[in-house]
């Protein structure tokens, strides 16, 4: 395979490779405290919680059952956003949409 002439390689800096390898290391950093965190029981059986909310969204949608779907994803949406600040990526749900039924 032929290269043309007038397409050059750009070599990076040593500053731009150093600013590389420093987010590279921001981004372990971070798994590593996720990581770390999920280790915790609590966090465990916070993370089994929001995983039987979503079964239970799943259910109460095949059954029809709105006021049941919207309970559930008001409690799921508190917990699910304490967790997401702690940096736990959670599966995405099936919220309901819409109002909520009276």
């Amino acid at each position: 395979m032929a290269r043309k002439a007038t397409t050059r390689r750009k070599r990076r800096s040593p500053d731009e490779l150093i600013l590389d390898l420093e987010n590279k290391i921001r981004e372990v950093k971070a798994r590593a405290a996720v990581k770390e965190l999920k280790s915790s029981p609590a966090m465990k059986h916070a993370v089994s919680l929001v995983k039987a909310m979503d079964r239970c969204l799943n259910e109460a949608a095949e059954e029809s059952n709105n006021h049941l779907r919207h309970a559930v994803a008001d409690g799921r949406r508190a917990l699910g956003q304490y967790l997401e600040s702690q940096g736990v990526k959670l599966p995405k749900a099936n919220l309901p949409r819409g109002r909520k039924p009276s």
